[in-house]
This record gives C-alpha cells, sequence and structure tokens, in this order.
C-alpha cells in the first residue's frame, strides 16, 4: 500500500510443495478456485491429545470401546464405563467437529484476503524443469523435483516476484546433481538440508 506498483520479491521455505493448495493460491490468477480437497489441504492439523493422558503417560490405559460394540451393547444395559466411554466419544466428536467449522471459516477468509490483497506471484524456479530436465517432474509443474534432501525430498523454497510490474528474470543458480547430495544433506559439501536458491532479475527504471 506504501509503494503501489512497485515490484516485490518475496523468497523463503514456504513448507508447501507445488501441488498444494498453497502455491496455488499465490501463483494462480484471481479469482483463486480451489476445489474441496484443496481448502481441506489448507486446514491445520491438529492432534487428538486425551485429557486423561494416554497409557504412556501413566494415564488411563483401558481400551477404548469401538463406537459400534457401545451401539450393539445397548443403552438400556450399558455399564457405567461404557456409558462414560459413550458420552465422552460423543463430546470428543462434537469438539472436532466445531474445531474444523472455525478451522474452514478462518481459511475462508485467508483465502478472501488473498485475493483481495495480493496479486499473483510468478516463481523465478517455475521453469526450471525446462533448464534442467534431470530435475523434471509433471507434480511440480516445472519447478525443481527438489529443494530440500533429507530423510524427505523434494521443493518447498522459492523465489517469488510480481511479474509484470518492470520485473524480469535474467538468470537463475543452477542447483547442484543429486549424485552430490546422496544420501542426504547436509554433507561435507552442503551445510544445510536445503539447496540454495538465487535469481537475478532486470528491473526497469521508474517512469519520472
Amino acid at each position: 500500500g506504501k509503494y503501489p506498483g512497485h515490484p516485490v520479491i518475496a523468497c523463503g521455505d514456504y513448507n508447501t510443495t507445488p501441488d498444494d493448495a498453497g502455491y496455488d493460491l499465490v501463483t494462480k490468477p484471481r479469482p483463486v478456485k480451489l476445489n474441496e480437497w484443496q481448502l481441506d489441504n489448507l486446514l491445520p492439523r491438529t492432534a487428538d491429545v486425551d485429557d486423561e493422558g494416554d497409557a504412556e503417560d501413566g494415564g488411563d490405559s483401558s481400551p477404548a470401546l469401538a463406537y459400534s460394540e457401545m451401539a450393539a451393547a445397548g443403552t438400556a444395559a450399558e455399564t457405567a464405563e461404557t456409558r462414560d466411554k459413550r458420552q465422552k466419544l460423543a463430546l470428543e466428536e462434537q469438539r472436532a467437529e466445531e474445531q474444523v467449522q472455525r478451522d474452514t471459516m478462518r481459511v475462508g477468509r485467508l483465502v478472501a484476503a488473498m485475493e483481495a490483497e495480493c496479486t499473483p506471484f510468478a516463481s523465478s524456479y517455475g521453469t526450471y524443469a525446462d533448464l534442467d530436465p534431470s530435475y523434471a517432474t509433471p507434480q511440480w509443474k516445472g519447478e525443481p523435483i527438489y529443494t530440500n534432501y533429507a530423510k524427505w525430498k523434494g521443493t518447498l523454497d522459492y523465489i517469488f516476484y510480481s511479474a509484470g510490474r518492470g520485473i524480469s528474470v535474467r538468470h537463475v543458480l543452477s542447483l547442484p546433481p543429486a549424485g552430490q547430495m546422496k544420501p542426504g544433506l547436509p554433507n561435507e559439501t552442503f551445510s544445510s538440508d536445503h539447496v540454495s536458491l538465487l535469481s537475478r532479475f532486470d528491473v526497469d527504471a521508474p517512469e519520472s
């Protein structure tokens, strides 16, 4: 807002792969069309935590009763323990559903804000597979097949820029072949589990 029309460069480990909804949200033309799976992909992942603790922590180690077993037993003949488990399960399901609804609303606000306030970005490495076919994979849409080479291998790092605002990519740094990174990073040559990205841009002089 302070510098309207000026180009923007945004670099970082975005923790999202090129086939994720997060990547599409940054790069796709507006309005962004996300399907149900992509919207679900944007929801935060929360772990289920037992209020009483689990068996390893010295909490209630009695086996959970399957919902089908509780239903088959019938509520009239159920024991106090079975009734407590059934009520607890119902409460947990209600809490989970309420959390999903809150998260879905939050994701909807995020998508709306991104569409309203952020023009689409291009990735300076978005056509890298054309330059180095050894890094090509159809799933990655032209991005390198990996920028992170550890136990998990894939692309998480990007140099995004606001294309069409007097800025264009002149050069990008070549990425090392997989043979130099095996069995995984960091190693004697590379000090991080991520490889370095570098882009050189041409920027038009602003109009006087």
